[in-house]
């Protein structure tokens, strides 16, 4: 089922290895995996390496360790399953895809504000407004808006009331946000943010989904651009010798 692996990381390799067969067909909840010596057997590593690989596993909510009777497949949490689609999203090279990203995006975050517009409580809405109130407080400091940007999203996705969409949504703006670190704004990328924020908010008030879902789609279309345009700009000015961005020169911070 394994196959033997190289001596670099090896504890990091054969979780990976195993998480990927729990992850599959192989396993069900509840199944036992094979015992320690057995796994060591099959990948060629020490006994040692394999425990320090089943403490990985556990730590990510996929196993559970029982003295004297083995590792177990584990219930799967909403947490495990997030922490599970960001780890396959770096190891399958998604994350180096911008495109694919906000391609689903768009997908995810559009059926979210239509839902949000409709089901969306008193509480959800006042967590949202909370959210554009922090991104406008901010303005001026790129990280504190960008957090706040990206706990809109994600209470955007809480305010669906379906618990998958948070588990599917977390993950990608994960990897988009790593994509987003290695680039810089464009001018105007903090205004143009916030006012669709707060468009957004106000569709979702008024319980118009329709406007809602155009109002994020639109959004996502403009961040893709905007974060491309602040990448290329980025490459434009390392081969002229210049390895740093002026943020105070750009006029703005990133945004989801």
């Amino acid at each position: 089922m394994f196959e033997k692996v190289d001596r670099l990381r090896l504890p990091e390799v054969v979780a990976t290895e195993v998480e990927q067969a729990i992850l599959g067909p192989a396993f069900v909840v509840g199944d036992r995996l094979p015992s320690e010596q057995q796994l060591a057997d099959q990948f060629g590593v020490s006994r040692n390496v394999v425990r320090e690989a089943f403490k990985l596993l556990q730590e990510r909510g996929l196993i559970m360790i029982t003295n004297g009777s083995g590792a177990f497949v584990a219930q799967p949490t909403s947490e495990a399953t997030s922490n599970a689609l960001s780890r396959y999203l770096r190891l399958t090279g998604a994350a180096a895809s911008r495109a694919s990203l906000y391609e689903t995006r768009r997908i995810l975050e559009g059926a979210n504000a239509h839902l949000a517009a409709e089901r969306a409580e008193a509480s959800d809405i006042a967590a949202l407004a909370d959210c554009v109130a922090r991104m406008q407080e901010h303005s001026g400091s790129i990280e504190r808006w960008a957090q706040a940007d990206l706990q809109f999203h994600l209470t955007l996705a809480r305010s669906t009331h379906n618990p998958f969409q948070r588990v599917l949504l977390e993950p990608l703006i994960d990897q988009l946000r790593d994509v987003i670190s290695e680039g810089y704004l464009t001018p105007g990328a903090v205004a143009t943010g916030l006012s669709a924020h707060t468009q957004l908010l106000e569709q979702i008030q008024h319980r118009d989904a329709q406007a809602a879902y155009a109002i994020i789609i639109q959004h996502l279309h403009d961040s893709e651009a905007m974060v491309g345009a602040a990448l290329r700009e980025h490459k434009i000015e390392q081969r002229d010798g210049s390895n740093k961005f002026d943020h105070k020169r750009l006029g703005g911070g990133a945004h989801a």
